[in-house]
């Protein structure tokens, strides 16, 4: 059976059909917006320069060198809220964190968690998304981290799925893999009995597996967020509205959606805030 195209497949082709369009009915004259933020809230006139992992589906990659993914169409959201021109920066977790507490750049994604942004120097300025690891198989069951005792659970090393495997566990029933998408694999052709890992990547790596199925949360799932520069609260506060604006008009849910299909609403602790629970509506 041919497999599905993914949305960054997907972005491709509408990146195509969208240039034919304007190649056959030329530009369209528009007002520009007009910028709610300026210097020194953010650090350029006009602009709003994000930093992204564009090596990290789905939240980042690339289509025909153009960067697309969940964080780029969240940051672009925002960006467009504030009447501001999006400049996506390509960068890993490393040098991501420097950038943004320099004030080189105003806005930070990649998984960030609020334990992960106190750790980083920046400020946590609202959520977009929640994520979990979880257990995906060719199964319909669902299941959980207490039901897979002397199951055959492909895992990514050094995951954290992995590790709470490792603890449940031992390493007696894992099948250790050098990543997800062949974790996934084995378990969508029944080599394993189940595959562990990160909700979201699984998600949408599984949308090329024909016959994977999500089976529950290995345990609660957590916030992820946009992070600032520390001496940068009036951002902080102004990304804050705006995400929470677009939870409750349904934006988040839909781009989520796009990029993870129809993944069920994940469990997440208690403590978490009822916007985030909103924002991690399919």
């Amino acid at each position: 059976m041919a497999r599905r195209a993914g949305p960054l497949a997907s972005a491709a082709v509408a990146l195509g059909l969208s240039l034919v369009l304007f190649a056959c009915v030329g530009p369209i004259a528009s007002s520009p917006p007009t910028p709610r933020l300026s210097p020194p809230v953010i650090s350029r006139p006009g602009v709003l320069r994000a930093v992204i992992d564009l090596g990290y589906p789905p939240f980042g990659g690339r289509v025909g060198g153009n960067p697309v993914g969940l964080d780029v169409d969240v940051a672009s959201a925002i960006a467009d809220r504030l009447g501001l021109r999006l400049d996506v920066v390509d960068a890993r977790s490393t040098e991501a964190s420097g950038m943004v507490q320099s004030g080189r750049a105003d806005l930070l994604f990649g998984a960030l968690t609020v334990q992960s942004a106190v750790a980083s120097d920046v400020l946590f300025a609202g959520t977009y998304v929640s994520d979990a690891p979880a257990v995906f198989s060719a199964h319909e069951a669902s299941v959980g981290l207490t039901g897979l005792g002397n199951r055959r659970v492909a895992v990514q090393a050094g995951s954290q799925a992995y590790w709470l495997l490792l603890d449940e566990y031992g390493r007696r029933h894992l099948v250790v893999t050098r990543d997800l998408k062949t974790a996934l694999t084995e378990a969508a052709e029944g080599q394993v009995d189940y595959a562990a890992g990160d909700a979201l990547v699984g998600a949408y790596i599984g949308r090329d597996l024909f016959g994977l199925r999500y089976n529950g949360q290995l345990e609660d799932g957590g916030p992820l967020g946009v992070g600032v520069p520390p001496d940068k609260q009036a951002l902080a506060n102004q990304v804050r509205s705006t995400l929470d604006d677009m939870a409750a008009q349904g934006v988040l849910a839909t781009l989520r959606r796009k990029w993870v299909g129809d993944l069920p609403i994940l469990r997440v602790a208690a403590e978490t805030s009822s916007s985030d629970a909103a924002t991690a509506s399919p």
